[in-house]
């Protein structure tokens, strides 16, 4: 049983010496500077004062979160806040060969210090994070939340590919993937409820969608990344459908995500949206060529019409190019369904119909896959 949170060894032969925590978690603003107590590992009584309850008390394991989440990145005088944790260097070998380096190398950190520890410095870690993944490495598992935020599972995500010490922590992201709430959120597959999220194509006299998509955010990213680590394809599926469809330019993340997988989302979209492009830009050259309509004033009023809407949509007189920065699958269903709506009808009959009738190449929607996450393996 651990006698506080920041003494992961009670024979600790080893620091970890956390600078400028948190300065990257998202709760937490980069520049923010507040009062903050320094946790001193100089000062053993009042290390052991914060924490003075049982590991295994959920009230405790819940006030430590809140202590790790509270600290300050500085302190009111701006000056760097710092949290030291005591720590087993032989855990921290066995389970990170970067650690292993740190201390058996001919590194600053495998010099032993004045009271014969060694001390390893880092920064700006998410200290809710760095506490678990100690608490992993030490054996302290009742400690080891049992669901935790996905915003905290990314950052334990960033450090474990840090560190390389996913072997270790593996099975507590099997776990927490299990239980993850936002899996039904990105479901993409076939199911009762039909149609976009917030596009209802139906609005637009098209058939309803067999799929459900919300935007790809952050909290998709997370959820990328777990699938990606337990190898869950039909999630890992799902995940890439909302990414292909809903992202406007190549995802950057700074979880460890091969970035292959990013390349090939970003060219599915690429691909669904130049062909798209090449729709409505061979419209508008056939319609100048006069190729559409039945006469040359039935064309000219056709494409005083259609580029008085392509104006309303700011497209470019000039087909844009790859990579289609700005433009998502989604934002591109509104631009084709917009240009394709409510055609003049002239005393000849003449309208923009099929194969010209854009909002009809919006249900290729329908035939959208995700990626095969074998094939990045």
């Amino acid at each position: 049983m651990k006698a506080s949170v920041l003494e992961l060894d009670p024979q600790a032969d080893a620091l970890i010496i956390l600078q400028k925590p948190n300065l990257h978690s998202s709760h937490l603003s980069i520049d923010e500077c507040a009062s903050a107590t320094v946790i001193d590992w100089l000062s053993e009584d009042s290390m052991y004062s914060m924490y003075p309850e049982p590991e295994d008390d959920p009230a405790n394991l819940a006030g430590v979160n809140e202590e790790m989440r509270s600290l300050k990145p500085c302190l009111e005088n701006g000056d760097p806040n710092q949290v030291v944790f005591r720590v087993s260097a032989k855990h921290l070998c066995f389970a990170s060969p970067v650690f292993r380096r740190m201390i058996q190398g001919q590194f600053k950190e495998s010099e032993p210090n004045d009271q014969g520890l060694f001390e390893i410095r880092t920064s700006e870690w998410d200290a809710e994070a760095l506490v678990i993944i100690l608490d992993i490495i030490h054996g302290h598992h009742s400690s080891v939340p049992k669901r935790p935020s996905p915003d905290v599972i990314a950052q334990i995500g960033i450090i474990v590919d840090y560190y390389d010490c996913l072997e270790v922590v593996k099975i507590f992201f099997q776990h927490w993937h299990s239980s993850m709430e936002i899996w039904e959120r990105y479901l993409t597959r076939p199911s009762e409820s039909s149609g976009l999220d917030w596009l209802d194509p139906t609005a637009y006299g098209l058939p309803p969608l067999r799929h459900r998509i919300k935007p790809f955010d952050d909290e998709a990213t997370t959820g990328l990344f777990m699938a990606w680590i337990v190898q869950d394809q039909a999630r890992f599926e799902d995940l890439t459908v909302s990414a292909i469809l809903s992202t406007d330019a190549l995802v950057e993340t700074a979880l460890p995500i091969p970035s292959k997988v990013f390349e090939a989302i970003n060219s599915q979209r690429c691909q669904i949206i130049d062909d798209w492009f090449s729709k409505i830009y061979n419209l508008k050259d056939d319609l100048i060529a006069g190729r559409v309509g039945c006469n040359l004033e039935c064309s000219w009023r056709l494409r005083e019409a259609f580029m008085s809407q392509m104006g309303k949509r700011n497209l470019p007189m000039a087909k844009p190019e790859r990579p289609f920065w700005g433009y998502s699958v989604l934002s591109m269903v509104s631009i084709m369904d917009f240009l394709g709506y409510k055609h003049p009808l002239w005393r000849c009959g003449c309208e923009l119909k099929s194969p010209y009738d854009l909002r009809l190449h919006t249900q290729d929607l329908s035939n959208v896959s995700g990626l095969d996450l074998n094939d990045f393996l």
